[in-house]
């Protein structure tokens, strides 16, 4: 069914009318209806209106006008977030939301969607308090892990490398079985390879990959603990991790060329025989520079 037949054009109107003029067309739980139905019809603006008349006109009563008040700030909130791309909008909408309302149904909705509009707006500190607070008032449901993950995400893009680490921890003791468990094992093992402490990053990728033997999040670190020990001049190993981590990853490709960059450095540190005068002047890694294509800075 259209949404012309579900709506046709005089009772569209008639609820523009209600809207546009802000008149009582009915008491706050009729006018909280046909706000929803002048969203559903693709007025969202009218609807964004109505929503904010009723909450004007309801004030601070309480009793009945509580369970109003909450359904107008949501669909105020998701008129913002969903049809009118308003982030701030829908961030102030939400808040209110929550603040008044923490145990309501409609809070743990709009908590699963206030951390990424306060990352859209720049501000990292409201999103990352967003999220703790989706996961304090509800870390059974869907969506709880992947919020504790954003948050050790945004503590490692803000340099917070032990706090994240701590994050980590927590989204894996809470949600062992969640594949983003693993994830946050990988982004965790990273944090120590910002660092500069390849050593380190080493040990924690060996665990991450003998844990996910035989997984792509298992590849993923066998591939990483490589480029950690090319770093520090280990060449081999680095080569051994790399060719573990071939069958697996989803760019073999990538992991093929850092073996051949690995290989390419072995060859050149091998010792040379007396009267060798190919390997000697490196015409052997030459030649294979320009089958490649690839030359080395």
């Amino acid at each position: 069914m259209t949404l012309r037949a579900r709506f046709p054009l005089g009772k569209t109107l008639a609820l523009l009318a209600c809207a546009v003029g802000l008149s009582a067309c009915g008491g706050p739980s009729q006018r909280l209806s046909q706000a929803r139905d002048l969203a559903l019809s693709g007025h969202s603006r009218s609807a964004l209106l109505e929503a904010r008349a009723i909450l004007l006109a309801i004030g601070d009563q309480r009793g009945d006008q509580d369970e109003v008040r909450r359904g107008a700030l949501k669909l105020a909130g998701d008129l913002c977030a969903l049809r009118l791309d308003d982030p701030r909008c829908a961030a102030d909408e939400y808040r209110q939301l929550v603040q008044r309302y923490p145990t309501s149904p409609e809070s743990f909705e709009a908590r699963e969607r206030l951390g990424d509009l306060f990352l859209r707006l720049g501000d990292v500190r409201g999103a990352l308090t967003a999220w703790r607070d989706q996961v304090a008032a509800g870390p059974e449901r869907p969506g709880a892990e992947e919020a504790q993950f954003k948050i050790a995400r945004a503590l490692v893009d803000g340099g917070a490398f032990e706090e994240a680490r701590a994050a980590v921890t927590e989204l894996v003791q809470r949600w062992p079985k969640s594949p983003l468990a693993a994830q946050g094992q990988l982004l965790s093992a990273s944090t120590y390879h910002l660092e500069g402490r390849h050593f380190d990053a080493v040990q924690a990728y060996a665990k991450v990959a003998e844990q996910f033997r035989g997984t792509k999040d298992g590849a993923d670190a066998l591939f990483e603990q490589g480029n950690c020990l090319v770093e520090i001049g280990e060449d081999a190993r680095a080569l051994q991790a790399f060719t573990s981590a071939l069958s697996r990853h989803e760019s073999p490709d990538v992991v093929q060329f850092a073996m051949e960059r690995a290989q390419r450095r072995l060859d050149r540190a091998r010792p040379v025989r007396p009267n060798d005068r190919a390997a000697a002047f490196d015409h052997g890694v030459a030649q294979d520079k320009r089958a490649t294509g690839v030359i080395e800075q």
